[in-house]
């Protein structure tokens, strides 16, 4: 998977526009198509939903940057594709 957001250094960043907070989401979105990611002006951050394989609820993600948001997706993409240690008998 190519990573179209930036990687996040770590340093805090000024608040984002609404327009820049939705063009980052929208940047997200199609960088990882099976995820619905959305812009919360008011709070200042991402928020990116999907129901992964095998998981009972909707995984709900919330990050105060676009490339934070990119790290947590693929750790819960990465989470929702391992196999369970449970096995069902």
């Amino acid at each position: 998977m190519t990573n179209a957001v930036p990687p996040w250094d770590g340093e805090p960043k000024p608040p984002l526009s609404n327009e820049q907070g939705w063009r980052e989401a929208t940047r997200l979105r199609t960088a990882r198509r099976a995820w619905v990611v959305i812009w919360l002006a008011p709070d200042q951050c991402f928020r990116a939903y999907k129901r992964l394989h095998g998981a009972r609820r909707d995984t709900a993600l919330s990050a105060p940057t676009s490339a934070e948001m990119a790290i947590l997706i693929d750790q819960a993409e990465q989470a929702g594709h391992t196999p369970s240690a449970r096995k069902k008998q």
